[in-house]
């Protein structure tokens, strides 16, 4: 199997189509620095799935796609055809020829072809699998190769040891894994902090989710309670209620009975009052009657008694007068009995005094004596008077009496019409005070009717208001339950002290529960991320140890099999001598230099730094084809690998290029006359004008 055919087109400085056939040998392509030789290299790698742009020689994919030249226009797309001899039957195709292809347009599409059938670029690469024609496998070896392996960098050998060993993918994967191992740590690290700071708020939240959970207990029970209460006291209204209208309703019907039979007692009430008042009117015009007769009787006394007390009166006053002389006559005299007595005590010229006021006793007496008489004249007169009335009141007696009699009789009358009259007000009294009982009984009734409405609306009033509160501190949906055998003094007094409870507790977070639910939710999955990522490290660390272990495992299959190979290349390509690679650090090898040891014929030392320039270039060639034969591949590029050897050098390299020619195919770019005499034929690049590259066969019959 070998490459028969390659088809370019706007790939690079190829601005037209070119196409080159390939010998089964050994196929030369040369031309002058610049011209585009290795663009040619680049076209295989590029057709055979390379996605890397550093192997490309490129910044961007896009670059690859001719760019312009002077008088060129740039070209939209570019297009690379490979065609393989499957003769041997490597590729499992039934074809003998398979032309695999890859087109790349400006706006970065890309599209990939078997046999001028679309693909994909898996397609391609399953197609090649085990063939050594991948885009990595080490079929192309280029002259910054050996300056690689003679390079002073620690790491240069190495690296190019794991890429023939494929261990790159295991670096870029352990590479990987401990850059998640890193965020792991730090993703770790830092939800421990968020764990522990949500572990300060969940405990914060511990305790105000009690005292919320402590009100809610409280408040759902003290809900209970005045639900409770408030069924209590409307049961108690309800009792008071009921009773009351049932009250009500025999009241009003007392009411009624009472209403119809003061009716008829008003009616005799009018009736007897209008008899009562005629019977009075009567009475008081015989009052009037007796009076009038009384007054006529009264004045003819008043005028008899009134003509004889006038005259019995002048001699009372004229006796009056007398006897009060007398009296005083009387005191004279005493007095001057009195006096009398006293002159014996006297001197001469007292006694003369006294004798004189002795006279006037006599006198005195004299004139006593004659008031006496005359007194008692007076009082004869009156007695003669008297008896002259006497028969004159006799006659005005008789006339008294008859008009007395008429009195008496109209008195009689009197007497028998103020008992009717009496009689009359007694029975309209008594229906007064039967009437005013039954006022009194029915204002009691229509009070106590009154006070029992006010008391059923007093209470219904409190019923619907205890409805209301309920409605607005709990709702609409609330069920009131029938409570038994309460107490509503010790409900109020419990209702009280839950309510004191709950002021104890003092201020509540609301929103402690739900803050709580998410805080501890959040908790719950950072532990469950935490746990996710212990699992996660753990297992990246497995991940990483496998990695190494079975990174360590191919490469040191990959160094045993090239370190036995460049034992047998070095021989081979310096015709004896010894040659040999070791690990710096065997324990270690993934971060280990790879040391060379070179001991051409003839030389004692073998260290690389004292061989000469040929010598190292030529092991440097020895050592990448023994990485060649390792990842062995139907076909070998070689692009100016020969340019640091010398003319014998050459002749040994070309010697096992020939050699290795019988069953590989050999595609060399180089710029050296005896290569170019060791190839089966040759293609020149030039430069048709500046930045474009144009093929030429060259002929040698």
């Amino acid at each position: 199997m070998h490459i028969s055919k390659l088809e370019i087109f706007g790939f690079k400085s190829f601005a037209k189509k070119e196409t080159v056939v390939f010998d089964s040998g050994i196929t030369g392509i040369v031309g002058p620095n610049g011209c585009g030789k290795t663009n040619i290299v680049d076209a295989i790698r590029w057709v055979l799935g390379e996605q890397k742009t550093k192997r490309l020689r490129s910044s961007k994919m896009e670059d690859v796609i001719f760019n312009g030249a002077s008088n060129v226009k740039p070209l939209g797309l570019c297009e690379v055809f490979l065609t393989i001899e499957n003769n041997k039957g490597l590729l499992p195709v039934e074809y003998s020829e398979v032309e695999i292809g890859r087109r790349l347009y400006r706006s970065g599409e890309s599209e990939y072809f078997i046999n001028r059938n679309n693909c994909r670029l898996k397609d391609i690469s399953n197609l090649f699998v085990d063939t050594g024609l991948t885009s990595d496998a080490y079929s192309v070896i280029e002259l910054n190769m050996i300056e690689q392996i003679l390079s002073d960098k620690d790491d240069s050998r190495r690296q190019m040891f794991e890429e023939a060993a494929g261990v790159n993918k295991y670096k870029a994967k352990r590479k990987s894994a401990l850059r998640k191992f890193d965020l792991n740590s730090r993703d770790l690290e830092r939800i421990d902090d968020i764990i522990l700071e949500i572990e300060i708020q969940v405990k914060a939240l511990d305790l105000q989710l009690k005292r919320f959970k402590r009100h809610e207990k409280l408040t759902s029970e003290l809900k209970e309670l005045e639900l409770d209460l408030a069924s209590a006291r409307m049961t108690d209204l309800e009792n008071v209620i009921l009773p009351l209208e049932e009250m009500l309703k025999k009241k009003n019907k007392v009411l009624q009975k009472t209403n119809s039979k003061k009716e008829v007692e008003s009616v005799e009430f009018d009736n007897s009052r209008e008899a009562y008042l005629k019977e009075k009117e009567s009475l008081a015009t015989m009052k009037a009657k007796v009076d009038k007769l009384t007054e006529k009787l009264l004045l003819e006394i008043q005028e008899k008694n009134l003509e004889s007390s006038k005259g019995v009166g002048l001699l009372e006053d004229e006796l009056q007068k007398k006897i009060s002389q007398l009296n005083q006559f009387d005191k004279d005299y005493i007095k001057i009995v009195s006096n009398q007595d006293v002159t014996n005590s006297l001197s001469d010229e007292s006694k003369e005094k006294f004798k004189n006021n002795n006279y006037t006793v006599i006198e005195t007496d004299k004139k006593y004596e004659k008031l006496k008489a005359s007194i008692e004249d007076y009082k004869d007169k009156i007695d003669k008077y008297r008896k002259e009335q006497e028969f004159d009141f006799s006659k005005m007696d008789e006339s008294i009496k008859k008009i007395q009699d008429q009195i008496n009789s109209n008195n009689l009358e009197l007497e028998k019409k103020e008992n009717d009259v009496n009689k009359a007000f007694i029975k309209m009294e008594s229906i007064r005070a039967k009437l005013d009982s039954d006022k009194f009984s029915k204002d009691d009734l229509f009070y106590e009717i009154k006070e029992a409405e006010m008391k059923i609306a007093e209470s219904k009033i409190k019923k619907t208001q205890i409805e209301q509160n309920i409605i607005e501190k709990f709702g609409n949906d609330v069920v009131l339950r029938d409570v038994k055998d309460y107490n509503i003094s010790d409900m109020v007094f419990r209702v009280e002290k839950i309510k004191r409870s709950i002021d104890s507790i003092g201020p509540i977070n609301w929103a402690a529960k739900d803050e709580h639910e998410e805080k501890t939710a959040r908790l719950n999955n950072l532990l469950e991320q935490k746990a996710d990522l212990i699992d996660a490290e753990n297992n990246l660390k497995e991940a990483i140890k496998k990695i190494d272990m079975v990174a360590q495992e191919q490469f040191f299959e990959t160094y045993n099999q090239v370190k036995e190979n460049f034992e047998k290349m070095f021989t081979v390509f310096f015709n004896g001598g010894k040659g040999s690679i070791e690990l710096s650090d065997p324990n270690d090898p993934l971060n280990s230099d790879i040391n060379i040891f070179a001991q051409p014929p003839g030389k004692r030392n073998n260290t690389l730094k004292m061989l000469s320039a040929g010598e190292k270039s030529l092991t440097a060639i020895a050592l990448l084809f023994s990485i060649y034969q390792y990842k062995p591949s139907p076909f070998c590029i070689l692009d100016e690998i020969d340019a640091p050897l010398d003319d014998i050098n050459i002749k040994k390299f070309t010697d096992v290029i020939k050699d290795y020619s019988k069953t590989t195919q050999f595609i060399m770019v180089t710029h050296n006359k005896l290569t170019m005499e060791s190839a089966d034929c040759i293609y020149g690049v030039t430069a048709e004008k500046q930045g474009i590259s144009k093929l030429m066969s060259i002929d040698f019959s």
